[in-house]
């Protein structure tokens, strides 16, 4: 507290919180000079209710920093025209906040400015909101040159490929204007991620730095793993930070594209980027390597590095700096990006273990590697199947028989490539037919741009469906590589004709109205096993649900039917003897259908589940289909039904899988269980296939009923064309072939799309949607009863 002076008016309440004399950063402030501003009259006029919170908020600033309270007594009037008096407090603790982390100066400029202030109108601006800018920004990302691209409103800022997601609300900045251009620089830098490949990783190039964090960590992932982003990540002991490092880094060069595509726009965001700085707040508080990030992005925001009293934190920052600096002078790939990461988190090996992630910067958002990956097969299949349309329309018109080739000009050099991102790989411009050139028509070629953009090559299987459907020869020349199967996410290989346990089935074109004979190959092979952790977790999890779905299933396996009206049995059917009376005493011929019989009828049902095990399954889908599998065999097996569980998943007809998780004949244990435990999502979404297949097994059981239960969650979609009506109308051509053959089939979806193609492929009381995923477990075993009882 300040030296103290003996006080003349000890009665003023408001005088009594501050010292004698006041010494403020501008000038000292004694009693004389108070009374004179009118401070201590400051209340007057004001309710009893204002008085009270005013003194009281006065009070706690005062006994922290006087001048701050004096500032707010000489305000908050005109405070109390944006903020409730009830937030009073909420306002107070966010000046004291500011006085603890940065110091006197912004704290008393948080107070001073008031609404023009960052941080308040963080909590009382009105800001912009989703709905006013979605229109323009919509024409905005379209004038970017991506109509497959849309924006969605979410709780963060990310993309996953196909959509953009913005928050609900930007109040950051007092102006709209500002407002919105954050928002418009949201959307550019999520399309800069988008156009530069951040989600795109050519591990296949990366096998070096792959092995060498292995050896430095002693950390390895399986080989079969994701090749998401999410990969790359935990190839670090902490994730998370390699996740915050990468993250500015590719900023970064995200900022760098936009200087040579949008320097208007990249000018502004640097003036942005002053005002956001200060809102970061400090790091004392956090551990040393959030220090690290934190100070990394400050400087990035502000341009100038801070410094700390922890010399070695700091040193590491400018260390990483320097590292990261060059990515504002030149474009930088993917894998380039991802290298720098690595020699980055190294400079933190020496600092202690614990991190704390850091805040996300409001205009770059957050990560979301597994759903870009899924985004991104959406939109790999949406090109092909562009691709395989457009170029069918220009064959079409051409005569028959026409070689038609891509031609490209001469691959870079190796140099060169590395060098260039994969948005600048060549592409061709023109089709070769018999020697002669002809221009690639606009459509086609904006779609061929992308698929280079995607994958550097025209893969040769995008070219299927074009042959059959045009009836023309079509070679690729492409001198670029196919892509490895780390760039596909899914096996190139395809199964040989007439090789050991390949079935070829039949697949039905609704075009032709007919088969196409052994179009489809099929192998069965047994699930591969896991663990029991997540079977045991799941049952004690749910063992209520599971005692309670048992109880029910014992009564119907032992449970006993009343026939009644019979000619024999053990007593007497009272009201058909009461109906016979009169009848005799009105002349007519009674019944002799007077009896009750006990029929203990015996079970004989066999079920296959199939399961669909397709890439968008991934996640808390496949999470909660396991803990649907194993509650529904728990219960099953109490009735003593023969069923079976089968999951499916391939690529092209050529490579249709279809895993045995449970056959028929073999106990429920914990083999099966480990199975289960054990099911990730895979590829694509043949279905007509492995109906065919378990329709043949099902004719071989011998039972009274039998079912075909397909849990689903969207329509049959392959690699090679199987997808829209192609492939709807092959799957209800072999339901119906099932049906024909007395098996009942019947779906459960969690498909959130519209449904009308389920009622088309198995009738409309054939088929149940689940709108509430989390009730699957017990959905499953309540349907399995109905259908059976």
């Amino acid at each position: 507290m300040a030296f103290v002076t003996k006080r003349k008016n000890v009665e003023n309440e408001i005088l009594l919180l501050l010292p004698i004399p006041l010494y403020t950063s501008s000038r000292i402030y004694y009693e004389e000079d108070l009374e004179e501003m009118g401070i201590g009259n400051v209340l007057e006029d004001h309710p009893e209710e204002v008085r009270i919170a005013v003194l009281r908020q006065a009070g706690i600033l005062s006994s922290i920093q006087p001048e701050l309270a004096f500032h707010f007594l000489l305000i908050f009037p005109r405070l109390l025209e944006s903020v409730r008096l009830s937030e009073l407090g909420k306002w107070v603790g966010i000046t004291l906040d500011i006085y603890d982390r940065e110091g006197l100066n912004p704290a008393r400029d948080f107070i001073l400015r008031m609404e023009r202030h960052p941080l308040f109108a963080l909590h009382w601006g009105r800001g912009v909101s989703f709905n006013d800018v979605y229109g323009v920004l919509s024409n905005y990302l379209r004038g970017l040159g991506r109509d497959d691209i849309v924006l969605e409103q979410g709780k963060s800022l990310y993309t996953n490929i196909t959509a953009i997601y913005l928050p609900d609300r930007v109040p950051i900045f007092v102006e709209d204007e500002a407002n919105f251009l954050l928002y418009k620089i949201m959307v550019t830098h999520k399309f800069g991620q988008i156009r530069l490949g951040t989600f795109l990783l050519k591990w296949n190039s990366l096998s070096a730095l792959e092995r060498d964090l292995g050896e430095r960590y002693r950390k390895s992932l399986p080989p079969n793993g994701t090749r998401s982003l999410s990969r790359l990540f935990n190839l670090f002991p902490e994730p998370k930070l390699a996740r915050d490092l990468f993250i500015l880094a590719d900023t970064i060069r995200v900022e760098e594209w936009m200087s040579r595509e949008f320097p208007g726009l990249h000018r502004d965001l640097i003036d942005l980027k002053q005002e956001l700085a200060p809102l970061r707040g400090g790091v004392e508080h956090l551990p040393p390597r959030s220090q690290v990030v934190e100070l990394l992005i400050s400087w990035w925001l502000s341009g100038w590095m801070s410094s700390l009293p922890e010399q070695r934190v700091s040193g590491i920052a400018r260390k990483i700096a320097d590292l990261f600096s060059p990515l504002a002078q030149e474009e930088r790939s993917t894998e380039e990006i991802a290298r720098i990461v690595s020699e980055a988190y190294a400079f933190m090996d020496s600092l202690p273990v614990q991190y704390k992630a850091a805040k996300s910067i409001p205009y770059a958002g957050v990560l979301r590697p597994d759903e870009a990956e899924r985004g991104r097969r959406k939109r790999r299949e949406s090109l092909r199947t562009k691709f395989q349309e457009e170029l069918s329309d220009l064959l079409h018109e051409l005569p028959e028989p026409e070689e038609v080739r891509i031609e490209v000009p001469e691959a870079e050099s190796r140099e060169e490539s590395v060098n260039r991102s994969a948005r600048k790989q060549s592409v061709p411009r023109e089709l070769i037919v018999n020697g002669n050139p002809v221009p690639v028509p606009e459509g086609l070629q904006r779609v061929i741009d992308e698929i280079y953009e995607d994958l550097g090559s025209i893969p040769s299987s995008y070219l299927t469906v074009t042959n059959e459907m045009s009836g023309h020869y079509f070679r690729s020349m492409v001198r670029h590589p196919e892509p490895q199967p780390e760039q596909t996410q899914g096996t190139a290989f395809a199964f040989p004709e007439n090789g050991e346990g390949i079935h070829a089935l039949e697949e039905w074109d609704y075009r032709r109205q007919g088969y196409r004979k052994r179009w489809a190959l099929l192998r069965e092979t047994v699930a591969d096993s896991g663990g029991l952790q997540f079977a045991e977790e799941t049952l004690d999890r749910y063992s209520g649900m599971v005692r309670q779905i048992k109880r029910q299933f014992e009564r119907i396996r032992t449970g006993q039917m009343l026939l009644r009206r019979q000619k024999d049995g053990d007593e007497v059917d009272l009201d058909a003897a009461v109906e016979a009376y009169h009848d005799r005493r009105a002349g007519l011929y009674p019944s002799e259908r007077l009896f009750v019989r006990v029929s203990r009828k015996k079970r004989d049902i066999a079920t296959v589940f199939l399961i669909d095990l397709s890439g968008s399954t991934s996640g808390w889908v496949n999470d909660v289909e396991r803990a649907a599998l194993l509650i529904m065999s728990e219960a099953v097996q109490v009735l003593q039904d023969r069923f079976a569980i089968f999951g499916f998943s391939g690529r092209t007809r050529k490579r249709c899988e279809l895993f045995r998780i449970k056959g028929f004949y073999e106990p429920y244990g914990d083999a099966v269980k480990r199975r289960i435990a054990n099911l990730r999502a895979l590829e694509y979404t043949r279905m007509g296939p492995p109906i065919r297949y378990l329709t043949r097994r099902l004719n071989e059981i011998e039972a009274r009923t039998r079912l075909l239960i397909t849990l689903s969650d969207g329509k049959p979609d392959d690699y090679d064309g199987y997808n829209g009506d192609y492939g709807i109308e092959d799957t209800r051509q072999a339901l119906i072939e099932a049906k024909r053959s007395s098996i009942h089939p019947f779906c459960i979806t969690i498909d959130k799309s519209e449904h009308s193609y389920l009622a088309h492929m198995y009738g409309p009381v054939n088929y149940i949607f689940i709108d509430n995923l989390s009730k699957l477990p017990l959905r499953v075993p309540e349907i399995y009863r109905k259908l059976t009882t």
